[in-house]
């Protein structure tokens, strides 16, 4: 009874901090595009293979799951994550896209999961560039670039960061082993981290050297696997803005650590020639992320 006492208090504790140490605002007032503005809604989106890892079964099913959500949000550039090569060709199919209006990569060689950025509003805007970059150590990211009907160009880059390689098992055992006084299977957690870690720095250096040589105004969007207040979000927010701190309101947590604990892993970011109306989040339905939407818009060139 004791120790049942402690272990609330201690959770209690901890969702406390995760309240203040991982959101870094709660409100948020978004701009207000002119009338002459171009506008732009972003989704980005870890579909977690379409749930198909859990149900063999549910892709088709959970496809039509997306679209109806893809719908509802008047979707115009889709960014996503953990999806195969199959998957992104039935979506395709079933928005009627060609294949000159998305792009899709595997994270490496052999992998069924990738990323994909898609062009949903083709009345608008035409996707005239496609790019598979590499990321190190053994990694890849996606290039896009869009050209409005008035002639404005944008580049929309879809990622998704290395992952921490623990999972809620590891970190259920760390912290059992933690109160019987055993404290090796939680430094080997935090070793896992800081080596994944410098993974993450060294393809967030890289997506900067690469955005930094764009001329064009820009979107990057996907899964960076870190919460907001650590060094790789520090560096990235020096020189684009965050789309949650710009037009979302609450802790904005995408992601749920042993379904409780919430955190920001999912992000949008812009250049600054973009300003941001409005972002939320939609429902995880079978993923075990929340996709982000982001109301994003620019002045167009002179």
């Amino acid at each position: 009874m004791k120790r049942s006492k402690k272990n609330v208090i201690l959770f209690s504790l901890v969702l406390i901090i995760c309240a203040f140490k991982y959101t870094n605002h709660w409100i948020s007032s978004g701009a207000t595009p002119s009338e002459t503005a171009i506008d732009l809604k972003v989704m980005t989106w870890n579909l977690q293979r379409l749930g198909v890892l859990d149900n063999p079964k549910a892709s088709t099913s959970n496809i039509e799951k997306l679209i109806s959500n893809i719908d509802s949000n008047k979707t115009d550039v889709l960014i996503l994550q953990e999806i195969s090569k199959k998957q992104i060709e039935q979506l395709g199919q079933n928005l009627n896209l060609s294949p000159e209006n998305y792009q899709w990569t595997s994270y490496y060689k052999g992998a069924y999961g990738g990323l994909a950025v898609l062009l949903l509003n083709n009345s608008s805007w035409t996707l005239i560039n496609k790019q598979i970059t590499n990321l190190p150590p053994s990694w890849k990211c996606i290039f896009t670039e869009m050209q409005h009907e008035s002639g404005q160009t944008i580049n929309v880059m879809g990622v998704h960061i290395a992952p921490p390689k623990v999972t809620d098992l590891h970190m259920e055992i760390a912290v059992k082993k933690l109160f019987h006084g055993d404290i090796a299977p939680f430094k080997e957690v935090l070793q896992r981290y800081v080596l994944q870690a410098k993974k993450q720095n060294k393809q967030i250096d890289k997506i900067n050297k690469l955005v930094s040589s764009f001329k064009d105004p820009t979107i990057i969007a996907g899964d960076f696997n870190s919460t907001n207040q650590l060094p790789i979000h520090v560096t990235l927010r020096k020189s684009l803005s965050d789309a949650w701190l710009e037009g979302g309101n609450g802790a904005g947590a995408t992601r749920y650590w042993a379904g409780v604990l919430p955190f920001r892993i999912d992000y949008i970011y812009t250049t600054h020639q973009f300003k941001v109306s409005n972002t939320y989040l939609g429902k995880a339905d079978f993923s075990d992320h929340n996709p982000v939407i982001s109301e994003v818009f620019i002045d167009p060139q002179n």
